[in-house]
């Protein structure tokens, strides 16, 4: 039964053929009708063949369905934050690790911490981390056991729908293009060569598409990603929850710490700044004294201001006092008459 069918649809796939050859040659609206109805239909029959053929059959004769892989495709991401009292040996354990464990670091971003302005930060890292999908829980629990972890989560997505359906479009691709080679074969026109090779271009196009896609799928899935961030601390964070007594007597260091560390940033900020401090008292020094040179030079003009309106001035005749007219004073000048 099944190989009737299989006969009487590769003859029906045949006759398709043999139509869309035919037309070609044919001109006018008609032709071109039947040419491109007669090219979709052995397309449609030689898919369905294929798949008849490629079906597992049972023992009645029937098609059974195709049992699918029910291997899980899953993308796990990590992304932990750590803190650590020494970010150079940390580093170093972390890239140990990841050689061993196979894997390798994406990227990686130091930052070394400045110092300005009496202000100073401390050292970081982030990294992002490929590590094989069976080795993850491994190098999570290196970086745990070595730091402290302050924050942490796992996000898995599953893509098994996704990949098993890229995987089915790549398998359908690939069965047309083998059908538009041997169609290629039996072209008989330069017109048919052109439209057979014109739909194997954008057959192989979209083939090369979900395969770049599925070995993106693949790296996701057989390497795992970790987003590691790490700090460099003087004391690390606590986890777990603290009473009050221990709450108010570390509050109290930490304050202490907080004015202890005040003053040396003073300290080390008026070091720092000496020199312009320096050159400042020294600006200051001289305007004050270009301004007292300034207000002894006005003061020396006015008391020589004064001096001179004095001598300029009209002289006063003493009085000479006498028996006669006491407190009058004499004229001494002549008249016009030249008496006295």
């Amino acid at each position: 039964m099944k190989n009737s069918k299989s006969v009487f649809r590769i003859f029906a796939a045949t006759l398709g053929t043999a139509f869309v050859i035919s037309g070609c040659g044919a001109s006018g609206s008609t032709a071109d009708y039947a040419k491109s109805s007669a090219d979709t239909a052995a397309y449609g029959l030689y898919e369905e063949a294929s798949m008849a053929d490629e079906a597992p059959v049972s023992e009645s004769g029937q098609p059974e369905a195709v049992v699918k892989d029910d291997s899980r495709k899953l993308i796990t991401t990590v992304n932990m934050s750590a803190e650590t009292e020494d970010l150079s040996v940390t580093m170093s354990n972390v890239e140990k690790k990841v050689s061993e464990l196979s894997g390798y670091i994406e990227s990686s971003n130091i930052y070394n911490g400045t110092s300005y302005s009496g202000y100073s930060s401390s050292r970081s890292a982030d990294l992002t981390i490929r590590i094989p999908a069976e080795h993850l829980d491994e190098f999570v629990e290196s970086v745990e056991g070595t730091n402290n972890i302050t924050n942490k989560s796992v996000n898995v997505e599953d893509i098994t729908l996704s990949y098993v359906d890229t995987q089915s479009r790549k398998n359908a691709l690939r069965t047309e293009e083998k059908r538009l080679l041997e169609i290629l074969e039996s072209a008989e026109t330069v017109e048919d060569l052109v439209t057979i090779e014109d739909k194997l271009a954008d057959v192989r196009y979209e083939l090369e598409s979900i395969e770049s896609q599925l070995r993106s799928y693949d790296n996701q899935v057989n390497y795992s990603t970790v987003y590691l961030s790490i700090s460099e601390v003087a004391r690390f964070t606590p986890v777990e929850k603290e009473n009050a007594f221990t709450r108010m007597g570390k509050g109290f260091m930490d304050s202490l710490s907080d004015v202890g560390n005040g003053i040396v940033e003073f300290f080390v900020w008026l070091v720092s700044h000496l020199p312009q401090i320096l050159l400042f008292v020294i600006v200051i020094v001289i305007l004050v004294l270009i301004i007292k040179a300034i207000n002894s030079s006005s003061k020396k003009r006015r008391i020589k201001k004064m001096a001179m309106m004095q001598q300029n001035a009209p002289a006063m005749q003493p009085v000479q006092p006498n028996k006669q007219n006491q407190g009058v004073p004499v004229n001494t000048e002549k008249g016009k008459d030249g008496n006295k």
